[in-house]
């Protein structure tokens, strides 16, 4: 199960509003996103080549992503490993976890979504 995927955020189903009635963080992104792409493409009247976010935000969306994604199969597995335990079987769930998906990357309607690298908040890079 190790396949690699590339999430398009844009098409991502909305994430359920947490249980205090405030959206889940990221939502906020996913608006922030939209709103910058909208924004950049009325003021330069084309799509940006790249979105950047802070490097926490693209983690936990693409944690909160690649998680909805392996949650079937990993419930599948333990259902299954459940079953081979109750018939005495002494295998250890950690042996029997299904392996993660790999998430490639994220992207808005095809522009990539990236993480901003290391910086020292300079203007200009002086390499």
């Amino acid at each position: 199960m190790t396949a690699s995927v590339v999430v398009d955020f844009h098409h991502e189903p909305e994430f359920p509003k947490l249980d205090n009635g405030e959206r889940p963080r990221i939502e906020l992104i996913r608006e922030q996103v939209a709103g910058y792409v909208e924004g950049y493409t009325v003021a330069k009247g084309h799509k940006p080549a790249r979105i950047v976010l802070q490097a926490s935000d693209l983690m936990h969306c693409q944690r909160r992503v690649r998680a909805r994604m392996q949650k079937p199969h990993r419930d599948q597995a333990k259902a299954e490993w459940q079953e081979r335990r109750k018939a005495g079987s002494k295998e250890r769930w950690r042996d029997a976890k299904p392996e993660p998906v790999a998430l490639d990357g994220m992207t808005w309607c095809g522009i990539p979504i990236e993480g901003v690298g290391y910086s020292r908040h300079r203007a200009v890079d002086k390499a």
